[in-house]
């Protein structure tokens, strides 16, 4: 059986000259990256994965795969995704996801991932970058006709937020308040707006003794169904698991 590190470099032998991609690892400020072979083992990465996973040594990374390194749901989902690149050869760009480091701190990340190609053109892997999607909003000008509705939605999440008033705010329509939105923040407002309640929530859960349904209201959820059910689907597990396993 090989080792990680004797299917890292079988991997880069594979692939084309042109893609001498692992040069870039460590000299790209604000971004990860890593590339994977079609069974989703990472073999490249760069040093700021490595460190976001607490691998101080890269040679005990090389072959680890996503369900070794996140709760089962949220690999199954990449899993899907790198399987639809690879399939269709063609690239997913600008997906809005949670990554957890080993301690339970959870951070929004803009992921893109296009397909690895052999020498012979065939499809080998994916490979992907994955930035910190508080830079997408930093990268906004300060006088975007979106700052208003950001600065409101930032200081109201956890209350009800309509997508009219932040239109109003914007000085748009709602078409076209949503629509800017989506293009320059890569989420629709409402998903926007839930993410930074279930991101909240995580530090609820780790530093305090609330129950469950008292974090839930607080953060604007309408009941403890919903907030369990919006957790799950972000976070991948369930808001107890959460606590029992990070708190």
């Amino acid at each position: 059986m090989q080792t990680g590190t004797q299917l890292r470099q079988r991997f880069l032998e594979e692939t084309m000259p042109e893609q001498s991609f692992q040069l870039l690892f460590n000299h790209l400020p604000g971004v990860l990256f890593f590339a994977k072979d079609l069974k989703g083992r990472l073999l490249l990465a760069n040093q700021a994965l490595l460190d976001l996973y607490s691998y101080p040594n890269e040679d005990d990374f090389w072959g680890v795969t996503d369900f070794d390194l996140l709760p089962h749901s949220l690999a199954e989902k990449f899993r899907k995704d790198d399987l639809r690149v690879a399939e269709s050869g063609e690239p997913l760009l600008e997906i809005v996801e949670v990554f957890i480091n080993r301690q339970g701190i959870p951070a929004w990340f803009l992921t893109n991932k296009i397909p690895v190609r052999s020498r012979e053109g065939k499809v080998i892997g994916v490979m992907g970058t994955i930035q910190d999607y508080e830079i997408q909003r930093e990268l906004l000008p300060r006088d975007s006709d979106l700052m208003p509705a950001l600065e409101f939605v930032g200081a109201n999440f956890t209350g009800e937020i309509s997508i009219p008033k932040l239109a109003e705010l914007s000085g748009l329509s709602v078409r076209q308040f949503e629509r800017k939105f989506k293009e320059h923040l890569k989420t629709p407002p409402q998903q926007y707006i839930i993410k930074m309640r279930v991101h909240a929530s995580c530090d609820e859960l780790r530093r305090t003794r609330k129950s469950i349904a008292d974090i839930a209201t607080d953060l604007g959820f309408y009941d403890q169904a919903a907030f369990s059910r919006q957790f799950r689907k972000h976070m991948g597990m369930t808001p107890l698991f959460y606590r029992k396993e990070y708190r």
